[in-house]
C-alpha cells in the first residue's frame, strides 16, 4: 500500500497532537482557572461553566466542517494550502507547548501558590486555548470545493 504525502502529513499531525496532549495532562489536577471561576461564580458556577465550555466546543465546529470538506474531496499530492495548513498546525503546537512551559514555571514558583497565571502567553486569558484554536484551524486554508455548500 502506498501512502500519499498528504496522508503522511495527516498521520504526523495526528501523532504530534496526541503526543502533545498526553505529555501535557500527565499528573495534573483541575485547571486553576476553572477552580477560580467556580469560586467567583458561586452557586451560579455549574450553569456558567457549562456555557463557558459550550463556547469552547462551538469554536470547534469550523474544524469539523473543514475536515469533512478535506475528506469529501481528497486530492493526490501536496498543494500550497496543505503546506500553509501544516505551518499553522506546527505554530499552534509550538504555541501550546510554550504556554504549557510558562504555566509550569509559574506554578513552580511558590510565590504564585493559589494564583491564576496571567504572565507570558497566559496574559491574554489562556494562551494555550488560543494556540489550540490555531492548531485546529490548520484546515482553514482549504478553498471551498465545487459541490459543497459554503
Amino acid at each position: 500500500m502506498t501512502v500519499s504525502p498528504l496522508e503522511a502529513l495527516a498521520a504526523i499531525a495526528v501523532s504530534l497532537s496526541i503526543l502533545h496532549i498526553a505529555v501535557r495532562i500527565v499528573g495534573i489536577s483541575d485547571d486553576r482557572r476553572h477552580v477560580a471561576f467556580t469560586k467567583e461564580w458561586g452557586v451560579d458556577s455549574p450553569r456558567k461553566m457549562f456555557m463557558f465550555l459550550q463556547n469552547q466546543g462551538f469554536g470547534s465546529i469550523p474544524l469539523v466542517v473543514a475536515i469533512f470538506v478535506a475528506a469529501r474531496f481528497p486530492q493526490l499530492g501536496l498543494r500550497i494550502q496543505d503546506v500553509v495548513g501544516a505551518l499553522i498546525l506546527f505554530v499552534g503546537i509550538g504555541g501550546e507547548a510554550l504556554a504549557d512551559a510558562q504555566l509550569k514555571n509559574f506554578r513552580a514558583d511558590s510565590a504564585n501558590k493559589g494564583r491564576v497565571c496571567d504572565a507570558g502567553l497566559w496574559r491574554w486569558r489562556g494562551g494555550r486555548y488560543r494556540d489550540y484554536r490555531l492548531r485546529t484551524s490548520m484546515f482553514f486554508p482549504l478553498p471551498p470545493q465545487k459541490g459543497v455548500v459554503t
